[in-house]
């Protein structure tokens, strides 16, 4: 029997291993969603709602470790094990908790909470590693390959090695596929890097000849939330699957029916809020039904031990508006 399945795939950085990571994102859905429509969160909840999380946080922390000197005191951040994958080092268990709480605990949404926010927490932003990659999304055309894997180790090996990102899209290919041609209603929860992976995946599905079969059933991605999407940088769409393809092979086709986009206020990773502009030929050949930019409003409330962190996957999962996009899938 048909149903539907909630999909939710992270972002680039540093992770707790593979379970600990999978129940503070849970964690973070269900309680964004109880602020809009405890319904919606009881579906997921007693698995009305088939829901799977997608994990590749181990590659992250394998190239990220791999990539800092021996004396490099990032390293302390990997004192724990990640028992579903060899025991590889990862962040500790528990070493989000208190964090988390102290965002759930957020009231106001408001631009007036937001710059109280601020006033009142360390605002280190700038000095994120992502942060300083801002400066190479932008002219990242012009940057060569070895700028790029310096500046984020794990976002530079998934696009210049095709080994790397083909270790990554598996991830996510497995349960997409089949829960494609299983006809199941589809929602997409795509957050930073995980937006570059998914877009690559959805152009293999409906352009590679390996993936017939799921453009066969005729199934899409019902809806495509992107949170914290890079997509719209010149310089990360001239190294996404398709970007030295001729025109009739640009763009994933008829695989996503609604794609909204939602950029949080001072988020540094998606430098350009707006995506509906950049893919507009998309919408021109009517390769999908709709492109919603969100952007003006929306404040997310994340800080740890480095200071507030507006781009942080838990802060967009509990907004509101967020967990409102998946609300009204759920009850489409």
């Amino acid at each position: 029997m048909n149903k539907k399945h909630l999909i939710l795939i992270h972002g680039r950085g540093s992770k707790p291993g593979h379970s600990e990571k999978e129940r503070l994102v849970l964690k973070s859905l269900l309680h964004g969603l109880n602020r809009v429509d405890t319904t919606a969160a009881d579906a997921i909840k007693t698995s009305k709602i088939k829901y799977d999380f997608v994990y590749y946080g181990d590659v992250n922390n394998h190239l990220l470790l791999d990539a800092m000197d021996k004396k490099d005191l990032r390293r302390r951040e990997f004192t724990g094990k990640d028992a579903r994958h060899n025991n590889q080092k990862c962040q500790p268990a528990g070493s989000y908790d208190a964090d988390l709480e102290d965002l759930l605990s957020q009231q106001s949404f408001t631009k007036k909470a937001y710059q109280r926010f601020l006033e009142e927490h360390p605002d280190k932003r700038g000095l994120d590693d992502v942060a300083a990659a801002v400066s190479w999304f932008a002219n990242l055309v012009a940057l060569s390959d070895n700028i790029i894997k310096r500046a984020t180790p794990d976002m530079g090996a998934y696009l210049m090695s095709r080994r790397v990102g083909s270790r990554i899209r598996t991830r996510l290919q497995a349960p997409l596929k089949q829960s494609l041609i299983a006809g199941n209603d589809v929602c997409l929860v795509a957050h930073s890097m995980g937006c570059i992976v998914s877009y690559d995946v959805l152009w293999k599905f409906s352009q590679m000849s390996e993936y017939r079969d799921v453009r066969r059933s005729g199934n899409r991605v019902s809806k495509w939330l992107t949170l914290g999407c890079p997509l719209g940088e010149p310089g990360i769409r001239k190294n996404l699957y398709d970007a030295n393809e001729s025109e009739d092979g640009e763009y994933p086709r008829h695989i996503i029916k609604d794609w909204v986009n939602i950029a949080a206020k001072d988020d540094f990773v998606c430098h350009d809020e707006a995506i509906r502009d950049d893919f507009q030929p998309m919408l021109k050949r009517g390769y999908l039904e709709s492109i919603t930019d969100m952007h003006r409003g929306i404040y997310t409330f994340w800080k740890g031990q480095q200071g507030t962190n507006p781009h942080k996957l838990y802060g967009y999962l509990d907004h509101p508006k967020v967990a409102k996009q998946i609300a009204n899938w759920i009850h489409s």
